[in-house]
Formats: structure tokens, sequence, C-alpha cells
């Protein structure tokens, strides 16, 4: 399916795939030469699956908000301000703050950069469990 609107593609990815925890979607969503750049570090789309899997193994749920005034479309790329709440049995739920451009090609994302507060990489809700 071409899709002209890239914003609804990106939501619906958060919708699908990481609300759900349903990380055999990634090949819908992400494209195979898929990169992350993330707070100074990056994930490749092998990495990026492997990561999903583990995560979503675990009791993790998430939840997501857009701050619809400052979500852009142009071309192939999206710019969002998102929130991404994790919460688990054991723990009180963390808000991150996302600011995200993503890159489609063949609409799928192709590139992806990020930075994110907390840093999701250091949260024990994803250090705990995967080899990040």
């Amino acid at each position: 399916m071409k899709y002209t609107n890239k914003i609804a593609l990106l939501k619906e990815m958060f919708d699908n795939m990481v609300v759900k925890k349903n990380a055999s979607t990634i090949p819908t969503y992400y494209h195979p030469e898929f990169l992350l750049y993330s707070n100074g570090k990056t994930m490749d789309y092998a990495e990026n699956i492997r990561f999903h899997e583990e995560v979503y193994q675990t009791p993790i749920q998430y939840s997501i908000a857009y701050d619809e005034e400052t979500i852009v479309e142009q071309g192939d790329k999206v710019a969002a301000r998102i929130w991404i709440t994790t919460s688990k049995p054991d723990r009180k739920p963390t808000k991150i703050e996302v600011m995200i451009i993503a890159q489609y090609k063949q609409d799928k994302i192709y590139r992806a950069w990020e930075l994110t507060y907390p840093n999701w990489e250091q949260m024990p809700e994803f250090t705990e469990h995967t080899a990040i």
C-alpha cells in the first residue's frame, strides 16, 4: 500500500507495534536498511528486531501521546514530539519525552534520529532484560 500521509503511518506503527508489543510487525514498518540514531548511539535493523523481541517478552506496557502542534511532514520525513510512557507492575510509570525525525523509503522507516529524556538506554525497564 502506498501511503501519502507519513504522519498516519508513524502513528499506526506506534499503535500496532509498540503499544501492542508486536515485534512481528517490524518488517511492515521498518525498511531492511533501517538505522536509528538515538542519544548518540546507532542501532541497525537486526538490533532493532532483537531489542524489541526481548523487551516485548517482559511485562512492560506502553502508552503514546503526541504533541499534535509539533508534528510536521515534508517529503519523506516526519518530525514530532512524542511522549512514551512505560509501566511495569513493580515500578512507577516513566514518561519519556521523544524528539524524533523519521525518514521513509518505500513507506517504511529508513532512518530515525531521536533524542529522549530520560535516555531510554539507561532505564532499568530496558537494561535489565536486553543487551543494549
